[in-house]
């Protein structure tokens, strides 16, 4: 032997030790003992462990050379053949290290499985084989063996007793690495706890190879056990998926968490949204990690977690979605403009694309609205557009599920289809599912709902002037502790009154205030401001509760014919000593407004129009009223003032009922603001009631 080998190997056995003191996670140690041995010693290797009952476990396996991933997989996966008369098998039977210096295929033939598995044993290309068994504690604990050929070497007689040299220092580092039963205490049970974790778990040694990954890392990745998932790189796994982060941005995998903790950084946990190239299947995972280092301060391993939060992201955005296309929807009854926004607010989210076609008079389906993630393909008369309607036909009158489209009629029920929104998949990969059926659903149902009452508002536009004279707002009454100031503009130069309506009134144990808005114009919209109005009065008479007295309302409502909706904010005073507090409940209403110290706060829950639902979730928020406080209260004729290019919208609002020094002076503001800011004729009504808290003083 040269003096060159024998350094290298003198070298090989200094490195074996540094791993035996046990300090490091099993999968970490069988990666860095393999490292050693290929290609210092070895062209392939392979380690398995034998349990105290006998049961022959594959733990490693590595390569040099040509094709290296795609053989340390198969080696991996294949079993020993326990009957074969010689290799590992005998070396095992007899305790002792074997020794092929020249290897034929009768070998190979041997000690393989079946015709797929000499095939494999071929491609290693081998010339010269050693299988020693690993011994410690009196008991053989696992086998290595060895073999070179594509390196130009062979073994000899002194490479056998070199291996069972070898041999000994891998055993007693596996052993410190918890293969023996004497060491099957906290380390195993740990590792068991890992490796039936809910969250995936996956760990890279400090050097970049996966050493360690659980079953629920294989499920996430798509893959059929942990050993696969040990078996490809980093960059591998991350080429199953496209991966972004919430807003849409393509993430690497430099940008991961795990990337960063193995630049010794301490990352922030990151939720990714990830496609399934092979499949098109959607999943949203939050990513952490954390570096774990060394006594001597050199980064020894860096361990991820994955948690799965599709369902709870899911429902998130599902969520999120309704809540801002039913604002969009209940902010204007312009139709075509609130299907537009409806449109905007699904993409991305829910689809790369959102269309809303209406039928027309001759049974065609118009585009009225179109949405891509691509602006420059917005235009309904583009040739995107034109191609989802083509791709539906004839106007839809039943549901359309296809992995890359969603169409859902317009449509009331027991009522011919109005028209069809449509959701399509056009570059991002994703696949449709069950969840995103049930989510267009609800949505075209919202979207023929504000349908149905926009065109309930263009039939109906008479108003009878005894009628309109009735219905003005009341005077305002005088509340002890309060001071209250009301502002009311009906929409249209001869109208006094229109569809939005407020009031105030004593109650049991307190004040009621009621700032509302119903669905339509002219008669049929006075006649619901009646209606609204005197039901709420009587009711929170009767019934001393606001969502109570919304619910009466809701029932009225749902019991006239056709669509009849209302959108109410009821605040319930009551005050008690020097306390005063405010029960605010909201039904299809845009929020109230708290002003304390010339800082404003909404006050609010959004829940489902009055009319809409059989059953609506209506609940309560209190607040405590100071001495000073302000509550605004408000119908959308305000925020959605038409301005020269925008909305007045709900900043403005806020920024004005900041300065307000008082009740009148809060209100003068407000009609002096959308006033200067609005551009043309008034588009809707316009109602506020202002209550402050005054001081006793």
């Amino acid at each position: 032997m040269s003096r060159s080998v024998e350094h290298d190997r003198l070298a090989l056995l200094a490195s074996v030790n540094e791993v035996t003191d046990g300090r490091v996670l099993l999968g970490e140690t069988v990666a860095r003992l393999l490292e050693f041995v290929v290609p210092a010693f070895a062209d392939v290797a392979t380690l398995d462990t034998i349990s105290p009952t006998g049961e022959l476990t594959r733990i490693g396996s590595r390569v040099h050379g040509p094709g290296r991933e795609e053989l340390e997989r198969g080696l991996l996966q294949r079993r020993p053949v326990a009957e074969a008369p010689v290799g590992l098998p005998r070396a095992l039977s007899s305790r002792q290290g074997q020794l092929i210096e020249r290897i034929a295929d009768e070998h190979l033939w041997a000690i393989a499985a079946d015709q797929a598995d000499f095939e494999l044993l071929r491609a290693l290309e081998l010339r010269s084989m050693v299988d020693v068994p690993l011994l410690a504690r009196g008991r053989i604990v696992g086998a290595l063996a060895c073999g070179v050929g594509t390196s130009g070497r062979d073994y000899g007689p002194e490479d056998l007793r070199f291996a069972e040299v070898l041999s000994a220092r891998l055993a007693l580092a596996l052993d410190n690495a918890g293969l023996s039963a004497a060491v099957s205490g906290l380390e195993q049970r740990l590792e068991a706890t890992l490796r039936n974790l809910a969250e995936a778990v996956v760990v890279r040694d400090g050097d970049g190879p996966l050493v360690f990954a659980n079953h629920a890392a294989a499920r996430l990745l798509g893959l059929a056990s942990p050993e696969e998932v040990l078996a490809r790189s980093s960059e591998q796994l991350m080429e199953l998926f496209d991966v972004f982060d919430e807003h849409g941005r393509k993430i690497s995998l430099a940008d991961l968490p795990s990337a960063r903790a193995a630049q010794g950084q301490s990352p922030r946990p990151l939720l990714v949204r990830n496609v399934i190239r092979s499949t098109g299947e959607e999943r949203w995972l939050l990513h952490k990690a954390t570096s774990v280092f060394d006594p001597g301060g050199t980064l020894s391993l860096v361990i991820s977690v994955i948690e799965d939060l599709t369902e709870v992201k899911r429902a998130e955005l599902a969520q999120r979605l309704l809540a801002e296309a039913g604002q969009a929807l209940s902010s204007s009854l312009d139709y075509a403009r609130t299907l537009q926004q409806v449109a905007a607010l699904a993409v991305p989210g829910l689809a790369d694309c959102c269309a809303v076609a209406m039928r027309g008079e001759d049974e065609t389906l118009e585009l009225v609205a179109l949405a891509h993630r691509d602006p420059a393909q917005n235009a309904p008369e583009g040739q995107l557009g034109q191609a989802l309607l083509a791709q539906l036909g004839d106007p839809v009158t039943a549901t359309v599920h296809r992995d890359s489209l969603i169409a859902v009629p317009l449509a009331a029920p027991a009522q011919p289809p109005i028209g069809v929104l449509i959701l399509a998949m056009t570059q991002s990969g994703r696949r449709f599912d069950q969840a995103d059926l049930t989510l267009a659903g609800e949505l075209a149902h919202r979207a023929t709902i504000a349908i149905e009452s926009a065109r309930l508002y263009s039939e109906r536009s008479l108003i009878a002037t005894t009628l309109q004279r009735s219905l003005l707002p009341p005077e305002l009454p005088e509340i002890a502790g309060f001071r209250l100031a009301g502002l009311y503009r009906a929409a249209g130069e001869q109208n006094e009154v229109g569809g939005d309506f407020y009031d105030a009134f004593e109650v049991p144990g307190g004040w009621m205030l009621v700032v509302g808005d119903v669905a339509g114009r002219g008669a049929e919209a006075a006649a619901l401001t009646s209606l609204s109005r005197y039901t709420l009065r009587t009711a929170a008479k009767l019934l001393r509760d606001p969502i109570a007295a919304l619910e009466q309302l809701n029932l009225a409502l749902r019991e006239r014919p056709g669509l009849s909706l209302v959108s109410v904010c009821c605040v319930l005073l009551r005050v008690d000593g020097a306390q005063a507090s405010a029960e605010v409940v909201l039904a299809g209403h845009p929020p109230a407004l708290r002003v304390r110290a010339g800082t404003p706060s909404p006050v609010g829950v959004f829940a489902p129009f009055l009319g809409a639902y059989e059953q609506g979730d209506w609940r309560a928020e209190s607040i405590e009223l100071g001495y000073g406080d302000q509550l605004v209260l408000y119908t959308d004729g305000v925020i959605d003032t038409v301005g020269e290019t925008e909305r007045f919208g709900e900043e403005r609002l806020a920024a004005t009922v900041g300065g307000g020094r008082g009740a009148q002076e809060t209100v003068a503001r407000i009609e002096a603001a959308v006033g200067d800011f609005a551009h043309g004729p008034q588009a809707d009504d316009m109602a506020v009631i202002v209550v402050e808290r005054t001081s006793p003083d």
